[in-house]
């Protein structure tokens, strides 16, 4: 394998299915340069040792204060995460009928800005994807490394130097991804309440990979320009002050 840069950690949040899932889906790559990684990997050990966790998973702590505070601390970390946003209620079932398939599509849209990121920094970096301890993790980083990476339409930057997947549960720098990935879902998704809650997103804001002008890079990219959605969605939804 080569020397690496960087570790990509990729991680999503949300639920793709037809009709049960949630109406935002969110796939998200934190990118954090080999030198940075230690300072990250202890700031989440004392997290956990703080609250007793063996591992952060975000949406699964229900406390307002420890997600404030979890997202408090690994602000001040040296990382840059990009996200996808995928609008579950606007994409055509009739052209992609399974769940898989689009996830498919929106790894590739990812992949291809995270690989302009580090082309226009002259870096490169692994993959590591957050698995399920399944049969289907393996299947996935074959379709990454063998379909979506080489294939002739796309424009992903030669890059990369491996791709593989872990579990978030024993693998900490997934874990700053599950939490990156979640609090841009819950900047979208409107609660039982009515309410979203941005405030944890915005505290996380000038970790957003920045736009660059050669290739039009930023940390929030829709899918599609149609699931941008308008000023109107957000309005009056938003409990907490935006910091």
């Amino acid at each position: 394998m080569k020397n690496n840069d960087c570790t990509i950690y990729i991680d999503e949040a949300g639920d793709l299915g037809d009709n049960r899932g949630t109406r935002w889906f969110v796939l998200t790559a934190v990118i954090v340069d080999t030198k940075d990684e230690a300072n990250i990997r202890k700031c989440i050990k004392t997290i956990r040792s703080k609250f007793n966790l063996q591992s952060i998973h975000f949406r699964s702590i229900k406390d307002f204060g420890r997600r404030s505070y979890i997202v408090r601390e690994l602000v001040g970390e040296h990382f840059q995460y990009i996200n996808i946003m995928f609008d579950t209620t606007l994409y055509d079932v009739c052209k992609i009928s399974f769940s898989n398939e689009v996830y498919h599509f929106i790894c590739k849209a990812l992949l291809e800005r995270v690989s302009w990121i580090l082309r226009d920094t002259e870096r490169k970096g692994e993959i590591i994807l957050s698995g399920r301890g399944t049969s289907s993790d393996n299947e996935l980083v074959d379709y990454i490394e063998n379909e979506i990476i080489p294939h002739p339409n796309n424009t992903i930057a030669d890059v990369f130097t491996n791709v593989d997947c872990k579990q978030a549960s024993s693998w900490d720098m997934l874990q700053l991804a599950d939490v990156c990935a979640t609090t841009m879902f819950y900047s979208h998704e409107i609660n039982g309440y009515g309410f979203i809650t941005p405030c944890f997103a915005m505290r996380l804001k000038n970790n957003l990979c920045k736009t660059n002008d050669s290739s039009d890079i930023s940390g929030i990219v829709y899918y599609d320009k149609k699931m941008k959605p308008k000023a109107a969605y957000f309005k009056g939804k938003k409990i907490c002050k935006q910091m």
